[in-house]
């Protein structure tokens, strides 16, 4: 198949995928405002450098357009409900496979009217739809998306790498002893509703019952300058290690050292980053958000706190800390249900079936009906 992408370049979830399918020997292209190559992917920059965003959309839009034209693809795929699934919409090239992605569906469509109207466009017009969990793809179905074209699609966990028994020295790197525990996070700087404040919060209550801790945090997006700031003032420098992006390679290493990850994001999707720790045997602590809660039953495969709640993270924490057969029935569980449901190469698998099938429906001259 030859299929034209819009989605955001330099993402890893973008070059996982892309690259699942340029190594099955389909010709890829991808349209996108933030460029970055990709082996094997024909990237194209659709930016327009104008600052007034609805000029902007409008002219980019030709040029989607044009690039799509000069391409023929059998079908179109984009990544991220607002923004590219505007262009992947308004290009009038069909099929059009819609793939959400967490607050694209869950904040931006009801920030305003307009973006309301334009989210239900897209989702309507949508030959195929595809999320990480039934809950993110529920609110699409409300907004406009048919029921029948809606498939749980994860980005997966590659097992082969993310493993309970995979190597690491970052104890030695870091200089955290082998006796220490060790509680990770890592998710984006750049959203507020991730939470990482109240994770770092909440450490100084954490070290005065277990002064022996060390928090590591992480971010593959954003600048973590105030919460080292705030880490600072909080007294925590020499136990809270802000280690900025961790290459996706190197994040068994870090999450098979530690005894407990947390994620307690007020808004969000499945985050690959959750299941790969369970791959790892890392005991998550989650907030009680839906799509999360697909995966982790609170005491049994993990511990669940409501969002923002900082006295209910740090007694997880401290749980965690003070159980080791807590923490290894809870990793048994965690590494079992990842396996079964979260492999990466199983469900692009999927993804490929279903790009198949819906280009042979078209080529049938069933698409439309």
């Amino acid at each position: 198949m030859r299929i034209a992408y819009l989605s955001i370049g330099g993402h890893i979830h973008t070059e996982r995928w892309l690259r699942y399918f340029v190594e099955r020997g389909h010709d890829v292209h991808l349209l996108t405002v933030q460029p970055a190559p990709i082996e094997g992917v024909k990237v194209y920059d659709i930016r327009t450098g104008i600052p007034l965003k609805p000029v902007h959309y409008a002219v980019a839009l030709r040029r989607v357009r044009r690039i799509l034209a000069a391409i023929e693809p059998d079908l179109i795929h984009t990544h991220f409900l607002t923004g590219y699934g505007y262009w992947g919409a308004f290009s009038g090239f069909r099929p059009f496979i819609m793939t959400v992605w967490g607050d694209d569906v869950y904040l931006t469509p009801h920030a305003s009217f307009l973006k309301g109207v334009l989210a239900r466009f897209v989702l309507r017009r949508a030959d195929l739809v595809t999320g990480d969990s039934e809950d993110i793809l529920d609110h699409a179905v409300k907004m406009g998306a048919k029921q029948e074209v809606c498939h749980v699609v994860q980005w997966g966990v590659d097992l082969k790498s993310f493993r309970p028994d995979a190597p690491s020295d970052v104890r030695r790197r870091l200089g955290i002893p082998e006796d220490a525990p060790v509680v990770i996070s890592i998710r984006s700087f750049t959203q507020a509703y991730y939470n990482i404040d109240v994770i770092v919060r909440a450490i100084p209550r954490i070290l005065a019952e277990r002064p022996e801790t060390h928090f590591i945090i992480a971010g593959n997006e954003g600048d973590d300058t105030e919460l080292r700031s705030l880490a600072t003032g909080l007294g925590i420098d020499e136990r809270a290690h802000f280690v900025g992006r961790i290459p996706h390679e190197d994040l068994p290493a870090y999450l098979v050292t530690s005894d407990a990850f947390l994620t307690v994001p007020s808004v969000d999707a499945t985050p690959v980053s959750l299941l790969e720790a369970m791959a790892c045997g890392s005991p998550p602590v989650i907030s009680s958000l839906p799509s999360a809660l697909e995966w982790v039953t609170d005491g049994e495969s993990g511990l669940v706190v409501p969002p923002k709640d900082q006295e209910a993270l740090e007694g997880a924490v401290l749980r965690l800390i003070d159980s080791p057969d807590l923490r290894a029935r809870i990793a048994e569980k965690t590494v079992a249900r990842v396996r079964a449901g979260a492999d990466h190469e199983a469900h692009m698998a999927t993804m490929e079936r279903l790009c198949e099938e819906l280009v042979s429906k078209w080529r049938s001259g069933d698409g439309g009906r």
